[in-house]
């Protein structure tokens, strides 16, 4: 089953291509790591798989209705601010938003979901806490646990390790891998290739908006591809993958 499938997408900047004709799919129960240095277009490609930018070619994500595609995938993009003074629970139940349609309130369902969530990012205790008085790793942990409250089959989350410490950066990816085996599937991008190469099922790895790579860790974490695209070099240590070095100066 294709949770998401890409046909030659392609996302413009300027007339320039940002995103360059990239293909593939997700199926149900796989961690995609989505990988690729500075500017690559990762996150122009999730952006545009989503809707959220006018693109060509084809995507069965944007393709659906906006209420339809809000219960095939959540979004978590980069930014981690929360504006508003609300609880920490509150906020996580805005994922249960689309299922709410009609000004239907939470039902025992969607508190049930709500509560699943708290659980699996270590919040529960923060329910009642006001959000913006919480860390900066702790809000970001605040808005992981929102979209893992809106329960779709596909995750897309851009960078959700970031701001977060290295426990917690470990429990996320494992919190994704439960996901998939249960059938959730996740698109992530991660810049930590030693994290991607320990938690994820599959690498898309892609360089100035173009697909160079995708396949297993071992597949895509190949010396010349290290080379080629990141300009370090890397080891494979049995299941855990190390770069060892940068091979030149990088502005």
């Amino acid at each position: 089953m294709s949770l998401l499938s890409l046909d030659r997408l392609t996302v413009l900047r300027g007339g320039c291509p940002v995103v360059d004709g990239v293909s593939f799919e997700i199926g149900a129960g796989e961690v995609v790591g989505l990988i690729g240095p500075n500017g690559a277009g990762k996150t122009t490609l999730m952006r545009g798989a989503l809707g959220l930018l006018a693109a060509s070619g084809g995507s069965t994500l944007a393709a659906l209705p906006a209420r339809d595609r809000a219960h095939a995938a959540a979004w978590l993009p980069q930014a981690r601010e929360i504006a508003w003074p609300v609880t920490v629970e509150t906020l996580v139940a805005l994922g249960r938003s689309p299922y709410l349609a009609g000004g239907r309130k939470l039902s025992d369902a969607d508190r049930a979901a709500v509560a699943r969530a708290l659980k699996q990012m270590g919040l529960a205790d923060f329910a009642r806490r006001d959000a913006t008085a919480l860390s900066g790793g702790e809000q970001a942990r605040v808005l992981i646990a929102r979209v893992l409250a809106q329960e779709t089959p596909l995750i897309v989350a851009d960078e959700p390790v970031a701001g977060l410490d290295p426990a917690h950066q470990f429990s996320l990816m494992r919190v994704f891998s439960s996901l998939a085996a249960c059938g959730t599937s996740v698109l992530v991008s991660l810049h930590d290739l030693g994290l991607a190469a320990r938690h994820c099922t599959r690498l898309v790895m892609i360089h100035r908006g173009q697909l160079v790579a995708d396949g297993s860790p071992r597949e895509v974490l190949t010396p010349q591809k290290l080379r080629d695209v990141f300009q370090v070099s890397g080891r494979w240590d049995g299941d855990a993958f190390h770069v060892t070095d940068a091979l030149e100066d990088v502005a």
